[in-house]
Formats: structure tokens, sequence, C-alpha cells
């Protein structure tokens, strides 16, 4: 799993620089927002998303699905089918059924073409000022420097942020209506949606600086509670419900976010009493971010021992070994990760950062092939072109080296740099060359987005 910060203590759900699961920091200003990556996660939400997708015509592997670190209750589309979801709106969901229905509204808005125009690169949201507003540290975290970033602040921010994302009351209505026609033609209980849109409205009486951010960008009327409720009473709710298995994923989801998202001690208090796996779950990771690194290995392990075909499990672990200088050590986690998930990219970041920061050139080689691979199912991925760009470095090929450093570059929004590595890579390749060819397109990329921003 890759992440999109490194932090000190590190950690799973990880984030940009730690190439592992995730990373966050403990006291995460209220309004500061970070793009995360975690595999497991985003596994969880596209098994919600995949049949209602399919339901709508939308081949479930073109949409991206993100999360960012934020407490507060949000999600919405983007165009290119990028749906985002805040942490803290996941982990308001104590049960599969309300995200479920969050999430089939927001397919309802990327059915109906209701995006918000946030470019055509996920990793280069920060290259206008709404973006840089909308995802606070993100330009640190994709170039491994989270200092870099910025918080969401004054309340102007906040009013540009709220115009930017608010949807229309009719596109809202016609999304409901999506969800609600979907989830009944998938069997699946609607019963969630309302429960939410009923959290929603309970909020109404507040200022709207204590509102939640979902009810100030998703407008929410009486008419539409309204309609929803008319549905369920035509449409008998009786007998249905959502996969057993799905209930056993979203404990563990809520699980990992507690662990990398509360500070250690509440996490530890929380589930204290919890033996089952999602609270030996949240108690491994918060034991870890505790730098109580024994404790944190025996819970893995014993994670491991119940479920030893769990990629996540081992994933785990390599990252606790990996941020605790172990990085020997971590490479059995990983691989074992890789060959349990071998189409997971995030995990294979993972095991290259492992294999490159080893120390042992034999595996250079197997780094740029788990780069390659992850690459091809997630080219933007900023971290796996450093990585890579650091593998070519070492093995002495400099022309591919400055190739991925212009890739990672002009994934980070740093353009001037992308065209540095431009020129000094195409005097060393062939002209017309395949690579040649590409860093023609990362040029006219570049210099078009340097003319815009």
């Amino acid at each position: 799993m890759v992440a999109c910060i490194r932090v000190p203590w590190g950690s799973v759900l990880s984030m940009a620089v730690a190439a592992v699961a995730m990373v966050l920091v403990a006291a995460m200003p209220a309004r500061a927002q970070t793009l995360v990556r975690d595999a497991e996660i985003e596994s969880i939400i596209r098994t919600y998303a995949t049949p209602l997708l399919r339901d709508a015509g939308i081949a479930p592997d073109a949409v991206t699905i993100r999360m960012l670190a934020d407490r507060r209750l949000n999600a919405f589309v983007a165009t290119g089918n990028r749906l985002f979801l805040f942490t803290g709106l996941i982990r308001k969901t104590e049960q599969p059924e309300a995200l479920i229905g969050v999430i089939a509204h927001e397919i309802g808005h990327i059915a109906g073409g209701h995006h918000v125009r946030l470019g055509d690169n996920i990793e280069t949201l920060s290259t206008t000022s709404i973006l840089g507003m909308l995802l606070g540290t993100a330009a640190g975290v994709l170039v491994g420097r989270p200092d870099l970033g910025i918080a969401l602040g004054t309340g102007m921010q906040e009013a540009a942020l709220r115009n930017f994302l608010a949807y229309t009351r009719t596109e809202e209505a016609s999304a409901d209506a999506f969800a609600l026609k979907a989830l009944d033609r998938e069997g699946l209980p609607a019963t969630g949606l309302l429960d939410f849109m009923h959290e929603m409205e309970n909020q109404t009486a507040l200022s709207i600086e204590s509102q939640s951010p979902y009810l100030r960008t998703h407008p929410l009327t009486r008419d539409r509670i309204q309609a929803v409720e008319a549905h369920l009473a035509r449409v008998p709710q009786d007998g249905r419900a959502v996969p057993a298995e799905w209930r056993n994923l979203h404990a563990r989801m809520l699980a990992k976010l507690d662990g990398f998202l509360l500070r250690p001690g509440e996490a530890l208090r929380l589930y204290k009493d919890r033996d089952d796996i999602p609270g030996r779950y949240a108690r491994a990771i918060a034991h870890y971010r505790a730098v109580e690194l024994d404790p944190a290995l025996g819970l893995i392990d014993g994670l491991i021992a119940d479920e030893p075909d769990n990629p996540y499990f081992h994933e785990l672990k390599g990252q606790m070994l990996f941020e605790s200088s172990r990085v020997r050590e971590s490479l059995g986690s990983y691989e074992r990760a890789v060959a349990l998930a071998p189409n997971e990219p995030l995990l294979r970041v993972a095991l290259a950062h492992a294999q490159i920061e080893s120390g042992d050139d034999a595996l250079l080689t197997p780094a740029q092939d788990n780069l390659r691979n992850a690459l091809s199912r997630d080219g933007n991925n900023a971290l796996a072109w450093r990585l890579l760009a650091q593998a070519y470095g070492r093995a002495g090929d400099t022309a591919q080296a400055d190739y991925a450093m212009a890739e990672t570059a002009l994934r980070s929004g740093e353009y001037d740099r992308a065209l540095f590595h431009v020129e000094r890579a195409e005097t060393q390749l062939k002209r017309g060359s395949p690579t040649w060819l590409r860093l023609q397109d990362i040029r006219g990329e570049a210099e078009r987005r340097k003319d815009d921003g």
C-alpha cells in the first residue's frame, strides 16, 4: 500500500513517501486535507461501488477512488470519473449501508455528468489556487515534503470551496433517483441513504460554520428526504441486506482508520475490550504508532496466524519493520503481500521501496520490474515514478532516470523541473524511440500547464 505523507512514526494507510500502508499526522488540523492512498480501503470501497457502477453502465476500472484525510463529512466526484471520500465520512458510517447509500448517490452524479472540474490529472490537483485550498497538503505530499502543504483557512476560502463543490438541487434530486433505482436493481437496502439524510438534517439548525461540508455542498431539502421516504414506502426493504462479508470488511476498514487517525492512546482505549480481528488490527496499528514495536508485531503475527493469506496483514508487518529500519527483514513480508495480491499496485510500490532501500544492488532489477508493473495500473503514482528514477540511477541508467524524474516532476506540478529532465533525457535517447516520443508529450504537457498556471 502506498500513502501520501511520511511522518516520523510511519503507519499503514501508507501515504506517498512511505510506500506502504497509511501515514497520517496524529493531530492533523481540523481543516487540513491530505490525499491518502491505501490498497485495502480502496479495495473495500471499490467492492461496494462495483455493482452500482455496472448498473450505471460504467466500467468499474474506469473510476478512480481516492480518500482525503479530513475528519469532516464530505464526498464529491470530479472529471475523469474520480470519486473522493473524506475519511470523516467513512468513519461516521458504523455500518456499510449508509456509506453504500452515499456512494450510490455520488455515482449518480457521475452518471448524470455533474462533475466538479478538477482538470485531467489527479496527481496535480494543487496546480490552481482553488485546488490548493481543496487538497491542502497535496503539493507537499506528492514530492515527499508534507511541510510544503497548506491547510484550509479563511472564511473566504471556505466560501469559495463551498461554491466550487456545490451541486444544484436538481442535480441532487437526480443523483438520489439514480441511487434508489440502482440499489433496488442490485437488491441492496436503500435505508442507509435515508439514515444519512436524517443525519444531515439534524445539522440544518447549526450555523453554517458548524455544519458538515457535505450538507453545504450537497443541498438537502425536505423534498429530497420525502422522495426517499416515499420510495421506501413503495418498495419493501424486508429481506434486503448487504453481503455478510461486507460487514466484516467495513469493521476492518473502520478499525484501520481509527488506528491511524486517532491518537494511539485513544485507539487503544476504544478497542481495549475487543479481541476480534478488527479490535486486534486497530491495536496493532496504535501500538506501532506509539513506537511500541514488540506488542505491535505480536498482534500482527497473531492476525497473520489467523489469516495467513491476507495480503494486508503481511503488508502492515512489512511496514512496521521497514519504518523501524529493519528493511531487510521487511522484504519477506512485502514479497508475501505481493504474491497474495499481485495486481495491487500499491503493494508492489511498497515492495520496490524496500528492495531499493535494502542496499542490495541485485534487487534493483526486481524493484524496477515491480514499479513498472505498478505504473501500468496506476500511472499517475508520483512516488512510484520517483522510486523508479532512483532505481535507474543506482543502476547507472541515467537516461531512464531522467525520464522517470520528468514523469515525477510533471505529476508533482514542478513543470520547470520536468522540462529540465526532459532536456537531459532526450539527449541520451535515440530520436524517435518510444521513450523519446513520450518525452515530447511530457514537454508539451509541462509547457501547457506552466502557461495555464
